[in-house]
């Protein structure tokens, strides 16, 4: 299957992270959503991208400060939503899950495994500095989870650091395709996806290019784009 990834969503469209984003990149035909995920003060897990409320919402406080109920508080239908909510709200959708601190990762993974075959559908990255290393200790305490490599840099990445995660995803950017070695790391049978992407011209050599996925923040036109081609 080729993953097309609504990055936090329908951006576009509704405020990132939230449901009415998900939902709107599910409704178009996104088979897989990305989004981030945090921890509130008493521990509850919420999707959230920054550190901080500030940027999406005009409060200057971290998630980590306040409790699910205080970052409720915010936002009516479009506020943060708990991670609970978004696995009861897509039950056959991928999902590509992005570690933003070391904390959540054992209760996201906790919490995915109790929802029916929702662990089976997370492919997890950590997009973040001490990321790679989150990821090993993820690897080694549960073996079975779907990792994916994200990578930004113009070198292939070591073998080293692929023992150590035994990612099944490999998720450079499209700048760095050819020199993070894309052909080779297909070959050697992992699943790639590029981006995200936000000019259609990429998606459109991407494609081409054949990797096994794109991230964008705008999935109707990588929809539209994959129509085109004759491609589903």
């Amino acid at each position: 299957m080729f993953l097309t990834i609504a990055h936090r969503g329908d951006p576009l469209v509704h405020r990132e992270n939230t449901l009415p984003s998900l939902l709107s990149a599910v409704g178009k035909g996104a088979n897989t959503l990305e989004f981030d995920l945090r921890l509130t003060r008493d521990g509850r897990i919420v999707l959230l991208h920054d550190a901080s409320l500030e940027r999406l919402w005009g409060h200057p406080a971290d998630v980590a400060d306040l409790t699910l109920d205080q970052v409720r508080g915010l936002g009516g239908e479009d506020q943060v939503p708990a991670f609970e909510e978004v696995l009861d709200a897509f039950g056959d959708t991928t999902f590509l899950v992005d570690l933003k601190t070391d904390d959540v990762v054992e209760p996201a993974v906790a919490l995915l495994r109790r929802h029916g075959d929702a662990f089976g559908r997370s492919i997890f990255v950590a997009a973040r500095r001490g990321g790679r290393e989150a990821l090993a200790r993820l690897r080694a305490d549960a073996p079975d989870a779907a990792i994916g490599l994200d990578w930004t840099e113009e070198r292939p990445p070591p073998r080293d650091l692929l023992d150590a995660l035994r990612p099944q995803y490999f998720g450079p950017r499209w700048k760095v395709a050819d020199a993070a070695g894309v052909p080779a790391m297909r070959e050697r049978g992992y699943h790639v996806w590029v981006g995200p992407l936000d000019d259609e011209a990429e998606v459109v050599a991407a494609m081409e290019y054949g990797v096994d996925g794109i991230v964008v923040d705008d999935i109707s036109s990588l929809l539209r784009l994959r129509a085109d081609a004759g491609t589903p």
